[in-house]
């Protein structure tokens, strides 16, 4: 029962919490990233797989932005005691936003592949760079949760934005035994996206961590209180 009451929970709080996102930072990020992709794909000069791959993965930063807003939340302060807990509702955003990203993903692969010239589009990997926008997304994600545990404001895409600018500008420039992005033909592509893959995993984590309560104890069973109260 207690688990239906729960799903029950959620579905009510379904349109009042798609109502108050904010959605209009992410649809543009979206429509940046589309564009992206899609203007020089619909120019008459033939790309190699490599531009495509470089388009895509800065259309898939461009939308990875604009998810940082996902979380953002004014009514932060309000909502502190509502039975539903903080993953749950941190949950039920980015739910809410996925079949967003999901469409807007799908649409930037179309366009690419269609822009492609002959013999261009199947040799692009789109399996793997979908990889690397998921962990890119899952990553900032991430770093908004963690910063929703510390904002009283609830506007954590100002944290979570250009954490994630540096964590790509890390990214990219880490020792090339480990490296990330790699072009197609590189020898190190299917190792680097095993890397992508862990990279996606522990931003998961990391969101799934961040969502838990932290632990308020009363000021009287802090370290040192007892000596200040006797004293």
């Amino acid at each position: 029962m207690y688990g239906v009451s729960r799903f029950g929970t959620m579905l009510a709080l379904l349109r009042p919490t798609a109502y108050a996102m904010r959605w209009v930072p992410l649809l543009a990020a979206c429509g940046f990233g589309l564009a992206v992709v899609g203007v020089p794909s619909a120019t008459a000069v033939v790309l190699s797989a490599e531009d495509l791959s470089t388009l895509l993965r800065v259309g898939a930063m461009a939308g990875a932005l604009g998810a940082a807003f996902v979380l953002d939340d004014p009514a932060e302060r309000s909502i502190a005691v509502v039975p539903t807990q903080r993953p749950a509702r941190h949950l039920l955003r980015v739910l809410i936003a996925l079949p967003v990203l999901a469409a807007w993903w799908v649409g930037m692969l179309a366009v690419t592949v269609a822009g492609a010239g002959p013999g261009i589009g199947p040799v692009v990997p789109l399996a793997d760079l979908t990889v690397e926008a998921t962990a890119i997304v899952a990553l900032v994600v991430a770093l908004a949760a963690m910063a929703r545990r510390r904002s009283e404001s609830g506007i954590v895409s100002t944290v979570a934005a250009p954490a994630l600018l540096v964590g790509l500008v890390v990214l990219y420039l880490v020792p090339e035994r480990i490296a990330l992005f790699v072009v197609p033909d590189d020898p190190r592509w299917a190792a680097a996206h095993d890397r992508w893959s862990v990279l996606a995993i522990l931003a998961l984590a990391g969101f799934l961590r961040a969502g838990i309560e932290p632990i308020r104890r009363p000021p009287w069973s802090r370290p040192g209180a007892a000596r200040r109260l006797t004293g």
